[in-house]
Parts: C-alpha cells; sequence; structure tokens
C-alpha cells in the first residue's frame, strides 16, 4: 500500500475524478462569504446545511473547475485566493477537450 491521501473532486461525475493522481485539488475556503460562492457556484446546496467548517474540512474541487486565470503554476499549482469555481457540465467538458 502506498500510504498516498486519494483525491477525489466533490462534483458528482466530474470527469477529474477518474485522473486525479497527480493532480490538483483546493478545499473549501474557510472564510464564510467566499465559501458561499463556491457552494453556490457549484451547486452543492446541500453543503449549506452541513455547514463551512464541515465542507472546508471535507469537500474539496479540482482543477478542472477553475478557469487558468486564476492559477499561478511554478513548482505547483496554486489557487489565487478569489478564485471561483465556474466551469461545470458543458464548460467543462468542452474545456477537457482543448
Amino acid at each position: 500500500m502506498s500510504g498516498k491521501k486519494i483525491k477525489y473532486c466533490s462534483i458528482n461525475g466530474c470527469p477529474g475524478n477518474l485522473e486525479l493522481e497527480g493532480r490538483h485539488v483546493f478545499k473549501f475556503p474557510k472564510k464564510y462569504d467566499r465559501w458561499l460562492q463556491w457552494i453556490r457556484g457549484s451547486g452543492r446546496l446541500d453543503l449549506e446545511e452541513k455547514g463551512l467548517e464541515y465542507s472546508s474540512r471535507n469537500c474539496q474541487l479540482c482543477y478542472l473547475h477553475f478557469e487558468e486565470k486564476w492559477f499561478k503554476i511554478s513548482k505547483r499549482r496554486v489557487l489565487h485566493p478569489d478564485a471561483i469555481p465556474t466551469k461545470f457540465g458543458k464548460d467543462l467538458i468542452l474545456s477537457k477537450i482543448r
């Protein structure tokens, strides 16, 4: 057993879940306003009931849900603190094809 923690995207049916080994995932923010934008943007309104603490500890989104403008690429992919996920459904599929 490798001891690596399994990463997964909290969006049901995300194609990124098939190839997340070595890919980047980002935990839901701990600041309330940004957290609310993430759950609304991602359509995960069920997380509002579970609360900020639960989702910031247990939920994450993969890199596929963010536009490239939100990343700083150096030795690793760093997400801008103001980033909001916007790529879902058709937008996500089209970006995977490119």
